[in-house]
């Protein structure tokens, strides 16, 4: 299914900091799709996972998120040590949007005595990839957000120079103003962001 030119300009779009073979993405899920349904429900899915993500293309890495995602029922204690290599070991805005609300999230909703431990060693990490978990891991949540925690996180790192954090307060902000506008807007107004943060906060708010 590789396709040359495809490759080329999917490595462009990413800065050319990996190799891709050119599969976009419809085409990868329905590979992945195809091929899953061959594997049984296996205790060594997070093996495989892995060996996916020490392939040298991008959707390899892809799909090792793909076949964690599809194997929730089994996720045990290991995932935020997976996610957390994972991140360090690919640094970058599409893996970790991945990771943080699909993978952290539901882990997180799962099981709720594992979540301060990692976040506090996420934020006191100063690696803003890992502290971007720390944002964006409660994305869709909605409602089930807790606010006071997500305040914790975003004053902590408000005046973060970095426009991956910047972005992702805002976007965190945006999303959850779906839900809860009057809170957005109170936060908002109330504490000091930067410019991109309260940007996008805003963005759909009158």
């Amino acid at each position: 299914q590789a396709n040359a030119q495809d490759a080329f300009w999917m490595a462009k779009y990413m800065r050319n900091q990996f190799v891709f073979l050119g599969i976009k993405k419809p085409i990868q899920m329905k590979v992945f799709k195809q091929v899953v349904k061959s594997f049984p429900a296996s205790e060594n899915y997070l093996e495989i996972a892995t060996e996916l993500s020490e392939m040298p293309a991008h959707e390899y890495h892809y799909l090792s998120m793909v076949l964690v995602i599809h194997m929730k029922k089994h996720w045990d204690d290991r995932i935020p040590f997976w996610v957390e290599k994972m991140t360090l070991k690919y640094p970058w805005w599409d893996i970790t949007d991945v990771l943080a609300p699909k993978i952290l999230g539901p882990f997180f909703l799962k099981f709720p005595e594992q979540k301060k431990y990692f976040v506090d060693r996420w934020m006191n990490s100063g690696n803003i990839w890992l502290q971007r978990l720390c944002i964006l891991y409660p994305l869709d949540y909605k409602m089930n957000l807790q606010t006071e925690e997500l305040a914790a996180i975003i004053l902590s790192l408000s005046s973060s120079k970095e426009f991956f954090i910047q972005k992702a307060i805002g976007w965190i902000l945006r999303q959850y103003a779906r839900s809860n506008p009057g809170w957005v807007r109170a936060f908002v107004q109330q504490h000091t962001l930067a410019s991109l943060s309260k940007r996008e906060a805003l963005k759909h708010l009158t």
